[in-house]
């Protein structure tokens, strides 16, 4: 068992690696961006103009696939840099890619209903990693967090790192760093607060799959006084 899983994470290694190399020349339009590297349940994939069709482990996603989990459902998503996207129950999400130059890839992830993971690699110079719905954008460059809504409100709980959120309606953006959650309304309005123990330890077991067995973060509160939380989880 252990001999077999070892030779599949080399194969699915391997095949990322031919698709860092191969996806550089290419429009945006045919580069391919990510594989699916692990389905539970009740998981399609859409490629247009194709129809949503049964998803498999080791599919690779070109730029515009999209990819929807039924009930009890789980896809996870790993692209090219290494960058995770844990897409959870009863979601749908667009996957596009744009090559600026040669082994740089600038990636955007579409949420259109439902809630997903997130676990992004620090990204390199030039480069954009987006998570965006048809209410916001949240420009990432190295950050773990959950993305929920896709539907008109927006929420994102940020556990490690910084990320840049900002409403599509009026422009308006804030910075939401670790240990706090954001709010981009379909009013326009984009607000942030320090996020609950609940909301920290639900975040980081969308970003991570449960890995983490500790969380560390400092908060501030209005007054700029600092304070540590640890958040404690099993496996």
């Amino acid at each position: 068992m252990m001999k077999n899983k070892i030779f599949s994470m080399a194969v699915l290694t391997a095949v990322m690696l031919l698709l860092t190399v191969t996806c550089s020349g290419f429009r945006s339009e045919n580069v391919t961006v990510a594989l699916i590297t692990r389905i539970i349940q009740d998981v399609t994939k859409k490629s247009p103009p194709d129809d949503w069709s049964k998803a498999a482990k080791g599919d690779p996603l070109i730029s515009g696939n999209q990819v929807k989990t039924g009930a009890k459902s789980l896809a996870i998503v790993k692209f090219i840099d290494n960058s995770i996207i844990r897409v959870r129950e009863h979601s749908e999400l667009t996957i596009t890619g744009q090559s600026i130059s040669q082994g740089t890839l600038s990636k955007n992830v579409r949420l259109d209903g439902g809630a997903f993971g997130f676990d992004v690699k620090k990204q390199k110079q030039n480069e954009q990693f987006r998570l965006t719905s048809p209410t916001s954008v949240a420009s990432i460059r190295g950050t773990k967090g959950k993305l929920s809504g896709g539907q008109g409100n927006d929420t994102l709980v940020v556990t490690e790192g910084l990320v840049n959120f900002k409403n599509n309606a009026t422009g308006n953006d804030i910075d939401v760093p670790a240990g706090y959650i954001g709010f981009s309304l379909q009013d326009g309005t984009v607000t942030s607060r320090i996020a609950t123990t609940q909301e920290l330890a639900d975040a980081n077991n969308a970003a991570t799959g449960g890995s983490l067995h500790e969380l560390k973060l400092e908060l501030k509160d209005s007054q700029g006084n600092k304070k540590d939380l640890n958040i404690r989880y099993k496996k």
